[in-house]
């Protein structure tokens, strides 16, 4: 019975989560590959909205209890010692006690939880809370666990470089999703990334059919997507519109995405005289995004490096974009020059100008470039490096140690 079979534990901070559709495409093509998995949440959404591919998961999520009072903590313990836990979670008090008092509580209802489920593996996205539980979890249990390594959980200020050391020292493994994040790790923790390895989130390319890209209208259409914060340098987008419509270039801009800079950026559009211009049009769910990309002439992902450190490591919806024709603008930031390859998939610019986006937007419009051969060079890089169903085989191998890549 499928059941029967070991499962992968995904251990997530939050499930499901609007922003995170990367998750949800791996979680699929591990199921479609013939995985057992079985995810557990240390929090509730708490955002209403889901995208249609969220049914498709086939995998029971299970909500890890948080205990915000010292009862619920010694209910915890309590828990504990019925699944025959007792000395295991002695063992490692002194990890526990060292840990946050959340994590220290959650990873002893994870490793209950996973008392007699039959789990051969953990693995979390985000080298943060989740991955702090796991690894307290691993220890309880004897678990083995891995993670992938983002961005956020690289970059930002508040990253601890001690407990990401950790992290990486005490995992079966650990992988992350480009290039420049392998090297910087490596760089960083040079004596503790022996098992850190590449491996590119990945796309369900069937739902992304590729077509050439149409001739430029006459009114051109101009299309980028993400949350409205600062790594994602829609600050510099706007200006840029400013600039090429003052020239007396015709086009039409619409940003799909929420965020804390919702209001500032409309009121950057007002100032800017961009009403009847550019357009926000709030959260998109999958169907929505694809409608976008058929609609857009460019797709602009003007990604820059914000003031906290934090910084895009690979937006997905840039690798949509790609994959289905859309010619495509990037900045050099992180891993994007890894798929933005200039003149051959793609333009790419330097971040946080918005006259460099300005004659990027030109370059591309203007007969200079030919956007065919662009759009298909991207669909063959994508196809190449960014299958999800290589991506499932990839972490399958592995959590079951049959293969290592570099």
């Amino acid at each position: 019975m499928w059941q029967s079979e070991p499962a992968t534990a995904y251990v997530l901070k939050m499930y499901p989560r609007f922003s995170e559709t990367f998750i949800v495409s791996e979680i699929l093509a591990r199921e479609a590959a013939g995985d057992r998995i079985e995810i557990f949440s240390l929090r509730p959404p708490q955002d209403p909205r889901f995208h249609a591919e969220l049914a498709r998961v086939r995998a029971p999520v299970t909500y890890v209890e948080r205990p915000l009072k010292t009862v619920e903590l010694w209910e915890a313990l309590h828990a504990a010692g019925g699944a025959g836990l007792t000395e295991a979670v002695a063992r490692n008090f002194a990890g526990l006690a060292a840990a946050e008092p959340d994590d220290a509580g959650q990873a002893i209802h994870l490793a209950t939880a996973l008392h007699q489920r039959n789990i051969r593996h953990m693995h979390v996205h985000f080298a943060s809370v989740a991955t702090s539980v796991a690894r307290l979890t691993s220890a309880i249990t004897g678990i083995p666990f891995s993670f992938t390594a983002h961005a956020v959980d690289i970059f930002h200020k508040s990253v601890r470089s001690e407990d990401l050391r950790l992290k990486l020292e005490q995992a079966d493994h650990a992988v992350t999703i480009s290039r420049y994040n392998l090297r910087y790790l490596r760089q960083q923790f040079p004596e503790s990334t022996s098992r850190l390895y590449l491996v590119r989130n990945g796309l369900e390319l069937e739902r992304f059919p590729y077509r050439d890209p149409p001739p430029v209208r006459t009114t051109v259409h101009i299309a980028a997507v993400g949350r409205l914060v600062e790594k994602k340098g829609f600050q510099h987008l706007l200006p840029a519109a400013a600039e090429l419509v003052a020239e007396g270039y015709h086009l039409e801009m619409r940003i799909g995405g929420t965020g804390a800079l919702a209001q500032e950026l409309q009121d950057s559009i007002e100032r800017l005289g961009l009403i009847d211009k550019v357009r926000l049009l709030g959260a998109l769910t999958q169907d929505q995004v694809q409608e976008l990309l058929w609609w857009s002439d460019i797709f602009v992902a003007p990604c820059i490096v914000a003031a906290d450190g934090n910084a895009d490591g690979m937006p997905t919806v840039l690798l949509e974009a790609m994959a289905a024709g859309v010619p495509c603008i990037g900045t050099t930031v992180t891993g994007i020059p890894e798929v933005v390859r200039d003149g051959h998939t793609g333009v790419l610019t330097k971040p946080g100008s918005a006259p460099a986006l300005a004659r990027a937007i030109h370059r591309i419009t203007d007969g200079s470039t030919d956007r065919t051969a662009l759009a298909r060079n991207a669909r063959a890089l994508i196809e190449h490096d960014y299958d999800s169903r290589q991506q499932a085989q990839t972490l399958r191998a592995l959590s079951q140690n049959r293969k290592r890549v570099s």
